[in-house]
Order: structure tokens, then C-alpha cells, then sequence
């Protein structure tokens, strides 16, 4: 079985998958943008920096894949236009949108020459345009998109008013430019990868066939596994985000939940480690005293953060699969969140729900669960098992292996 992983703009996951399928036997192209060498990081970090990325080297760096059964095929040229492109943006002369669909039209139109000699292209949704699944279908392959978030659809209707809270426009219109790449990559396709049962069901609101969806949750890295032991609290109660504190992440509804439960006299403090993104509107003045960011920080600095904490609240209006969540339920942290954060865990057993939008819900819940040292640990460890025995790299490549096959012995002419 051979497969072309084609992954558009940006850095997701599709190295991690590059290597899931070679470990599962797929003899994989990985097709991406700009490998810089080991002795061109200081050049990465210069153009990181001209572009507002900290920490592009370390990041890109998982672009070099050095194991049996991957060949990496770089079209370096086709990032560089699209960072112009970007950068051009920024003066406000291109709407953002637009940008977005000129960057991934590039990807696929400079992709084309590369999709042959293989069974199957899996490609990110919104890189299969301007060409490029016409002519994998045309060489003979079968067609896998990967889509990793929610339908734009239902982002759009749960989001709107949230963002119109803080004067930002709409987000995650079906009809703007970026996300019609999208959807007809999603529809182009012989079978539809996502990365949740949440997203397989807001594409079945949409009308997608659900018969063409595939889930499979992504892995969890083995340095993030059982990490939280000690699940007493003395002193403050340490609450832990990672990753971008974004609004469409429910980070008003967070910080007035952590504001409600102080002014009854809990004591609790929020860590943000990750990018202080448009979350930064919904801080106030006097969250200093409760709240502390880290902008950046390596795994091992993430995992002994998992296992310091006391709680992981993530109270999300929609994601795909969150992978913060899943690493804090690997470590073993107590998570709270909502049905739309699409993690693979159990209300009351492995995890706790919330509705999305209620910050007094959120409120109570994190109040119940700081004065219940028996139901943390217990939904702490409940989750652990749950991530660390069903969701591995190991688990992901495999399933994934099979449905590539399954597209390929059903592909259409």
C-alpha cells in the first residue's frame, strides 16, 4: 500500500500521521512545504519572528521525518508565496479570508505533479482544489479527505453571537472563500477522515453522508501518559489551559466562572501555557491576581505542568478533537469541558460536561469538583485508561491504514 499525505498549509498533525502509517506498514510520501536543514534554524526563527510565529524552527521541525517507509517531497516554493501572501494581508489589502484560499489554491496547484505512483491521497481539506484530486482521481487514486474540525456550518450558528459580543466578524461562514475550498474537498472525496464522533455529527446535521465518514481520534504521545499521581490540594486551586486561549474555546465563559467561584471564596488560579490569542479581550482588570501565561513552553515543561494541576477546564463552543484535552485526560488530570470539545470520554466517569455558554454551570462544576478529592482522582484516572489504552499513535495508524485500504478497494473510476 502506497499513500501520498498531502498537507496543505499550516502544521497540524500530518507528520505524526506520516509516521502512524509507516509504523502500520503504508509506504507513505509526505508532501509539505519548506524543510529547512538543522543548520538553517536561526534563519527559520529570523522569518518566524517577520511573520508574528515564535518558535517556528522547533515546530517545522517535525517536517523532517527520517524513518523507514516515509519519503519527504518539500515544495518549498509554494510556502514561500504563500507567507508573501500573508504577509501582504496583514496591510489589509486582501481580505483574510481570501488569503487563506489563495495559500491552500497554491498548495494544491503546486501538489499536482507530485499525485501518482501510489494508491491513495489523504489530503488536509481546502489542499485538493485548483486540480489537485482531479488529477490523483485521474492517475488512478483513491481519494481520502482529512478534515479535523467541525462542519464551518455549525461553527458559524454557535459562534456568532459570541463573536459579535466583541465586535469581531462572523466567523466560519460556509460561504467565504477558505471554507468552499473545504467543503468541496469534503464532498470530492471517496471517504471523509475526521478526527471525532462530535465532528461526524455536525457534518450529518449538514446533510453530509455519514456513510462516507470515517473517525478516528489522533494519538497521544507516550511522554504524556500517567503523569498525575497526587490528586490532594492544599492551598490554591491550580487550574491548568494549554494550547491558544481563543475565543471560540469559551475563554469568557472560563474566566467568569474562575471570577464567580473567587468572589464565593474559592481560591483559584488559571496557568494559560500556549498563544494569548483574541482571548486576551476577555481578560479584565484584576485578573492578574489569578492568572499567569506562559506564551510558550517545551513537552516536558507541558507535562509537569499536567501533573501539578489541579484541574483541566476547557469549556469549548466547538473544536474537532481537542488535543489539549486528550493530553490532559492521558496525564490523568481531571477535565472539564463540553460535549463539543469531541473528546472520546464519559460524562460523570472519565470527564465532566458542561453546556456550552454557561459560565454559572461551569462555576458550580469546577466548585464540585475542588471539594471532592475522590471523584478528581476518580475522573482523572477513568480518563487516563480511557486515552492511554485506545488512543496511541500506534492505534491511530493502524485504523487509519485501514481505511485507505478500504478506500482503495471501493475507490471510483
Amino acid at each position: 500500500m502506497k499513500a501520498i499525505v498531502a498537507t496543505g498549509f499550516g502544521k497540524l498533525h500530518f507528520h505524526e500521521t506520516a509516521r502512524a502509517l509507516a509504523a502500520a506498514g503504508v509506504e507513505v510520501n509526505f508532501l509539505t512545504g519548506w524543510v529547512p536543514r538543522d543548520n538553517q534554524a536561526a534563519l527559520v526563527e529570523l522569518l518566524g519572528k517577520s511573520i508574528g510565529e515564535k518558535n517556528l524552527a522547533r515546530r517545522m521541525a517535525g517536517r523532517q521525518i527520517s524513518i523507514p517507509g516515509v519519503s519527504v517531497t518539500p515544495v518549498a516554493w509554494v510556502e514561500v508565496a504563500g507567507t508573501f501572501i500573508r504577509l501582504v494581508q496583514r496591510s489589509r489589502v486582501i481580505p483574510l479570508d481570501l488569503a487563506y484560499g489563495m495559500e491552500f489554491r497554491l498548495a494544491a496547484w503546486g501538489s499536482r505533479r507530485y499525485l501518482k505512483d501510489a494508491d491513495v491521497l489523504l489530503v488536509r481539506s481546502g489542499a485538493g482544489q485548483s486540480g489537485a484530486i482531479k488529477r490523483a482521481r485521474h492517475n488512478g487514486l483513491a481519494i481520502i479527505t482529512d478534515h479535523s474540525i467541525a462542519h464551518p456550518a455549525f461553527m458559524h450558528r454557535v459562534l456568532r453571537e459570541e463573536f459579535a459580543r466583541f465586535r469581531l466578524p462572523a466567523g466560519y461562514d460556509p460561504g467565504a472563500d477558505l471554507w468552499k475550498l473545504v467543503l468541496r474537498d469534503c464532498a470530492d472525496a471517496d471517504m471523509l477522515l475526521v478526527n471525532s464522533d462530535f465532528v461526524k455529527e455536525t457534518f450529518a446535521g449538514e446533510g453530509y453522508p455519514a456513510d462516507k465518514v470515517r473517525v478516528a481520534y489522533l494519538g497521544v504521545r507516550e511522554e504524556f501518559f500517567d503523569l498525575k499521581h497526587d490528586y490532594r490540594i492544599d492551598g490554591p486551586v491550580r487550574m491548568l489551559f494549554t494550547g491558544n486561549f481563543d475565543i471560540r474555546k469559551g475563554v469568557r465563559l472560563l474566566l467568569e466562572a474562575i471570577r464567580r467561584c473567587r468572589r464565593s471564596g474559592l481560591d483559584l488560579r488559571l496557568e494559560l501555557i500556549g498563544h494569548l490569542g483574541n482571548g486576551a479581550r476577555c481578560l479584565q482588570p484584576g485578573d492578574e491576581v489569578f492568572f499567569t501565561h506562559t506564551p510558550f513552553a517545551p513537552a516536558e515543561a507541558v507535562a509537569a505542568a499536567f501533573a501539578q494541576a489541579d484541574l483541566f477546564a476547557f469549556p469549548t463552543f466547538a473544536e474537532g478533537s481537542s488535543r489539549s484535552g486528550m493530553e490532559a485526560a492521558a496525564a490523568g488530570l481531571p477535565i472539564l469541558t463540553t460535549k463539543n470539545c469531541g473528546l472520546p470520554l464519559e460524562h460523570g466517569k472519565s470527564a465532566i460536561y458542561v453546556p456550552i455558554n454557561d459560565s454559572e454551570s461551569l462555576a458550580e462544576a469546577i466548585s464540585r469538583l475542588s471539594s471532592d478529592q475522590d471523584l478528581r482522582e476518580s475522573i482523572g484516572r477513568n480518563a487516563m485508561r480511557t486515552v492511554t489504552e485506545n488512543y496511541t499513535w500506534a492505534h491511530y495508524g493502524q485504523q487509519v491504514a485501514e481505511y485507505l485500504k478500504e478506500a482503495v478497494a471501493q475507490r471510483r473510476p
